[in-house]
């Protein structure tokens, strides 16, 4: 079967789809022979011999790929290897045959859960869709957030802090989804809330539960099949009002479920209809402006709305 071949490196375990992409552009790959640098190029993995530098891509079809939830300590680079020489992920990984890919990174300082997977084809998707998948977060701030900068906090990142424990330097928790990976953290800063600790909990579906710093543990086949969910795009919330209303533990349990698209499917159908009607009424509400056309921009009933 043809298959392009950043998805056959991928798949082999060699590199990352995003990193075969730029072996395939560097020169790096041939086709029974032929040095092959077009992304588009396609190849049959059963019957051409592909090589990847000095290595020859082969599938062992007994062979398993390998899916691990790994605990980050804080002041650890996400990479196997670093070249300025700070502590990375290599020497937590000695011993395990083959190469495995951390799906995504997390901040040098921050800790916590970490994919790790020997399936490149699974890492790429996970990270092509990353800015979509639910995470959650711990993190401890010095002294205590006030309840106006809650309030802006929550506006930001879209969802509610909870109060995770009270304390002096007290822990708060939130579960984010359709952001850029350090938003949490940009917005803590704009605050001027100094963070103590940040630590992801939960990534995906997946949880860090009793794990500790350097620990790693193997990926449950339902856990997986989350992760494959994910990277399909089956878990997304279609609007924010049902992420506030069902974020927490329950919904979380629900989003394994493969019952979640048809949910959503049945949401979307139900409550469309009714706010595509509420929009032609919203001008008519903010028009006494003077009959300025740029009224409804400038009303807070617009931004809120908005």
């Amino acid at each position: 079967m043809l298959e392009r071949l950043q998805k056959i490196i991928s798949r082999a375990g060699i590199a990352s789809r995003r990193h075969a992409e730029q072996l395939i552009l560097s020169g790096a790959v041939t086709v029974n022979g032929r040095v092959v640098t077009e992304l588009g190029t396609k190849a049959d993995a059963s019957r051409d011999h592909i090589t990847v530098g000095p290595r020859v891509v082969r599938f062992n079809a007994g062979a398993d790929q390998k899916y691990f939830a790994f605990y980050k300590p804080p002041r650890v680079v996400s990479t196997a290897s670093d070249p300025e020489g700070r502590p990375c992920l290599g020497p937590y990984l000695r011993g395990f045959p083959g190469r495995l890919f951390p799906v995504g990174r997390l901040d040098f300082d921050a800790a916590g859960l970490l994919v790790l997977t020997s399936d490149g084809e699974l890492a790429s998707d996970l990270m092509r869709a990353a800015g979509a998948l639910p995470q959650t977060w711990r993190f401890k701030v010095k002294g205590r957030i006030s309840e106006a900068a809650r309030q802006v906090l929550e506006r930001d990142i879209g969802v509610p802090l909870r109060l995770y424990r009270d304390a002096a330097n007290a822990w708060y928790e939130a579960s984010v989804r359709n952001a850029p990976r350090d938003l949490l953290r940009r917005s803590l800063v704009r605050q001027g809330i100094l963070v103590e600790k940040l630590v992801r909990i939960g990534f995906s579906g997946v949880e860090l539960g009793t794990l500790a710093p350097g620990e790693m543990r193997a990926l449950s086949s339902e856990e997986v099949n989350t992760l494959r969910r994910a990277a399909q795009g089956r878990l997304q919330i279609p609007a924010a009002g049902v992420r506030e209303r069902r974020r927490g533990r329950a919904y979380e349990s629900a989003e394994g479920r493969e019952g979640i698209a048809s949910a959503v499917a049945h949401w979307r159908s139900e409550h469309r209809p009714r706010g595509a009607a509420r929009r032609p009424k919203r001008p008519a509400r903010n028009s006494g402006s003077h009959g300025h056309p740029g009224g409804r921009r400038g009303s807070p009933q617009g931004r809120e709305s908005e």
